[in-house]
């Protein structure tokens, strides 16, 4: 199935011509692709947020991932300052005393917008515009990124819609996959159109 709907992404690289896409923002877009399709990649809030009910290991910084950290790794691999905003952001340290190497859905926003380019909208103003590489956010609850043909990529934790997640280094199954962009619950959306 991943293979299948991989072509299917690959496709879509060129599915609106019209729309231009910044070269940093497909590198975005194709590394959280490549980090999915690699099941040696799963979901975890890093072993240091571990309770008894969330027994996470390991890291949330690579090889696993939380929504969050996926999408600032991706952007920052793309070549966007991301996490070094965040390391500057005054939550950097009010929140976390300097400890967590990329910041959450909360702050993204807030990341992003310290270099020029970047627009955020609501999503009810352009639900049905959406754009490869749009970030779509729900401020204290997930985020993800817009691959196109009205999927994403994200990371959405082992209690996914497959319920083959495990609270174990690795992707046990849909912990970091692609699904619908609609009908989720998303209340905004971040675009790069240019700038730096």
């Amino acid at each position: 199935m991943k293979k299948f709907l991989m072509a299917m992404i690959a496709g879509c690289l060129l599915m609106n011509s019209a729309q231009a896409i910044d070269s940093r923002v497909e590198n975005a877009v194709q590394w959280a692709c490549e980090i999915a399709e690699d099941e040696t990649h799963g979901y975890s809030q890093g072993a240091e947020n571990a309770t008894a009910l969330n027994p996470y290991t390991g890291s949330r910084e690579g090889p696993d991932y939380d929504c969050s950290s996926l999408v600032y790794h991706a952007f920052n691999h793309g070549g966007f300052n991301i996490i070094d905003n965040w390391h500057k952001n005054p939550k950097y340290v009010n929140r976390y005393n300097g400890r967590q190497y990329s910041g959450d859905a909360d702050t993204i926003w807030d990341d992003l917008s310290v270099d020029s380019g970047w627009v955020k909208y609501s999503w009810n103003e352009i639900k049905d515009n959406l754009q490869r590489g749009d970030i779509l956010c729900r401020p204290q609850f997930h985020v993800a990124i817009y691959i196109g043909d009205g999927k994403t990529v994200e990371a959405r934790g082992v209690n996914n819609p497959t319920g083959r997640g495990r609270y174990e280094t690795g992707d046990q199954g849909g912990e970091i996959d692609f699904y619908e962009a609609q009908g989720r619950g998303w209340t905004e959306v971040y675009r790069y159109v240019g700038g730096n």
